[in-house]
């Protein structure tokens, strides 16, 4: 029994029936002890944010700040969402930037451990190297680990999310699809797209150029259901929640 609760027992009083009423005090002391109660883990979801560090992410987004700034903004509000809730040891999560390069921003750790007021989730401030858009490399090591840790929780209710953002054409594209496609083929892997549309676009871009980039996105999703075109923190949260109910046993 907690201190809190010990102390509020003295408020315990009798009523004129001899039934015991519980005080104020007793209360507030059970609310306190329960708020620190964290829920063993539920299920185990891992979710894996692969992120456009590009030359091209520095340029401003809808919001009127770079895009890698507003996909900052965005993960710690998803972040702070998932460490709010009563299930937050049941989510790990990990980050890469892509480029030219990759570079695995934050390896794969409990929802807990991010520290949303320290930590920089803008790809931008990981990229050396802008010249080229290259997923592969990232995606490859996002399967690695994704495929590692479906092994580590194999007894238990275990999904893999893999989120895919990005703002324009990317250079080995192919060859990024079909890893897509057989981490896909997958029961317990599934995949979001995020496409950060450019305002000036329109300007630079005939309507089949767009399209294509858009569709292209698309089709790194696991179904249409699972595209964005915005970086809407309760909408890539909902994509988790989807996530470990279709692909666990939940």
């Amino acid at each position: 029994m907690s201190k809190e609760i010990e102390k509020s027992n003295s408020g315990i009083q009798k009523t004129s029936s001899g039934r015991r009423a519980v005080s104020h005090g007793m209360m507030a002391g059970l609310q306190v002890s329960l708020g620190q109660v964290e829920l063993p883990r539920m299920f185990n979801q891992l979710v894996l944010f692969v992120l456009d560090g590009s030359g091209s992410m520095n340029g401003l987004g809808i919001s009127g700040k770079s895009k890698g700034h507003e996909v900052h903004n965005c993960v710690v509000n998803v972040l702070e969402r998932l460490q709010q809730s009563k299930n937050k040891t049941s989510f790990d999560v990990g980050f890469f930037a892509y480029a030219e390069d990759s570079v695995e921003m934050f390896s794969i750790r409990s929802v807990t451990k991010y520290q949303l007021i320290k930590d920089c989730f803008n790809p931008c401030e990981f990229i050396i190297k802008y010249e080229k858009t290259e997923l592969l490399l990232s995606l490859t090591t996002a399967k690695d680990h994704a495929l590692e840790y479906l092994e580590k929780y194999k007894d238990s209710n275990t999904s893999v999310l893999i989120i895919i953002l990005g703002d324009g054409a990317i250079n080995d594209y192919d060859e990024s699809y079909q890893l897509k496609q057989e981490l896909n083929q997958h029961e317990k892997i599934s995949f979001s797209s995020i496409l950060l549309e450019t305002p000036q676009w329109e300007k630079k871009f005939s309507k089949a150029v767009i399209n294509e980039i858009r569709n292209g996105f698309k089709n790194l999703a696991s179904e249409g259901a699972d595209y964005l075109s915005t970086i809407d923190p309760d909408e890539i949260r909902k994509h988790m929640i989807k996530s470990i109910t279709k692909l666990s046993r939940l």
